[in-house]
């Protein structure tokens, strides 16, 4: 099941977290890795993942014996993670592979690794010329493909996020397989900090760019391995060409957490169900739509935007169909989620035309936990127009007739889920 990560709480369990109070490296028994795994030699080398990379640095071990004369690239702060990538110190070229520049890599080989779910991190990362940070997942058992980069941005350009998935299709070789790569123009990566998360899941892999949706693919045959995490600051290579003069050095990629979940059992992920008003009918509109609510919003229909009224389940085996219907001789909107109901008002002439499902509600009034919010449905006998409440102030206030006469409550219409503050990022 898909996981919103606008809304981790209800759809995800955290299985992994690194919020980098410290930096714990691998003892044999937990911490991370500042080596390459299994696709890399022992010491992770300037050629990076693939030879043809042709990368300009020498990625350090944060587990140099005392003494040694090798910078550490790696320095914790205030929960912030910092890698640092710099000109080589001259002198010690023979020990960097005669690499120009250091820089720093990090990754849960050893510690974790998971098949399918959300995969986060949130990082601040460095602008220049040559300058090629990373976010992205390899297999534990050292093949490759397949491999998932959640993330990758040049240091030139800031502003497009490249966000790709590797493949091995059947009589394809590591040298000629299958890339899948969204392009996105997002905000100046280098100007704060952002998220960047992955929802990878049996069907479908979804990128997101903080925790708004921004590249969608099918998931290949094959990826369906455990993999592990990996974050890394290059510098150079045949993609972002090579540092120059103009780069600042030394270049600080600042990561705040590595995070992944996987989804919870039986949770459903939610979508917004958009609130319009109409002031002069006092008419109320409801629909999961972005299509109907950017026609309405965009055409003088009398509707104004409320905000988001509802969550409401994504379609699943726990969910039951709202349906909409719409009297176009008074406006009124009908909506319900009982086939009787439906099919009552699709065969007695009653006058509604059915709009079709507007969205979704929990078949149990349970599933929905804490956050349950039970809607009434109302009828005034007098304008033949429906309500809906859902708090109780507001259900005591028309039962008392302070909203006018001729208001019976009918009972319960379905069950939905309380937004909470900036769960859907509107």
């Amino acid at each position: 099941m898909a996981i919103d990560p606008r809304n981790l709480a209800q759809t995800a369990t955290l299985t992994y977290s690194q919020d980098f109070d410290t930096l714990p490296l691998w003892d044999g028994t937990s911490g991370l890795d500042t080596s390459g795994g299994p696709q890399w030699s022992i010491h992770v080398t300037s050629t990076g993942t693939r030879p043809f990379n042709q990368e300009q640095q020498w990625y350090v071990r944060a587990d140099q014996p005392d003494g040694s004369p090798l910078p550490n690239p790696f320095r914790v702060h205030d929960g912030i993670l910092t890698i640092t990538a710099a000109p080589s110190d001259l002198s010690l070229l023979q020990d960097l592979g005669d690499q120009p520049y250091t820089s720093g890599m990090i990754n849960t080989f050893h510690s974790f690794s998971q098949t399918y779910g959300y995969f986060e991190m949130r990082a601040e990362l460095p602008a220049g010329q040559g300058f090629w940070p990373a976010f992205w997942l390899l297999p534990a058992d050292g093949s490759w493909p397949p491999e998932i980069d959640v993330m990758e941005m040049l240091g030139h350009d800031p502003g497009t996020l490249y966000t790709t998935v590797h493949s091995l299709a059947p009589g394809q070789t590591p040298g000629n397989h299958t890339m899948s790569q969204g392009i996105s123009a997002v905000a100046d990566m280098s100007g704060g900090y952002h998220t960047y998360g992955v929802d990878w899941q049996p069907d479908t892999l979804t990128f997101y760019f903080d925790r708004q949706e921004i590249y969608r693919t099918p998931t290949p045959a094959g990826l369906d391995k455990p993999m592990y995490m990996i974050v890394n600051l290059a510098v150079g290579g045949s993609w972002p060409g090579d540092a120059d003069a103009s780069a600042p050095f030394p270049a600080q990629m600042n990561i705040d957490y590595m995070r992944a979940y996987q989804a919870s059992p039986g949770a459903a992920a939610l979508e917004p169900v958009f609130h319009f008003y109409d002031a002069a009918s006092g008419r109320h509109f409801y629909t999961a739509s972005a299509a109907e609510r950017a026609q309405l919003e965009s055409t003088p229909s009398g509707y104004a935007y409320q905000g988001v009224g509802w969550a409401a389940p994504v379609s699943s085996s726990a969910t039951a169909d709202v349906f909409r219907f719409t009297n176009p001789t008074t406006g009124d909107h009908f909506y319900t989620t009982s086939t009787a109901e439906r099919d009552g008002l699709l065969s007695d002439g009653s006058g509604y035309n059915y709009d079709g499902v507007a969205f979704d509600a929990y078949a149990s009034s349970t599933a929905a936990g804490s956050h349950a919010l039970t809607v009434e449905r109302f009828v005034n006998t007098e304008s033949g127009r429906h309500y809906y409440a859902s708090s109780a102030d507001e259900i005591s206030y028309i039962e008392q007739g302070h909203a006018g006469s001729g208001w019976i409550d009918e009972g319960h219409a379905f069950t939905l889920h309380a937004p909470t503050a900036n769960m859907f990022g509107m």
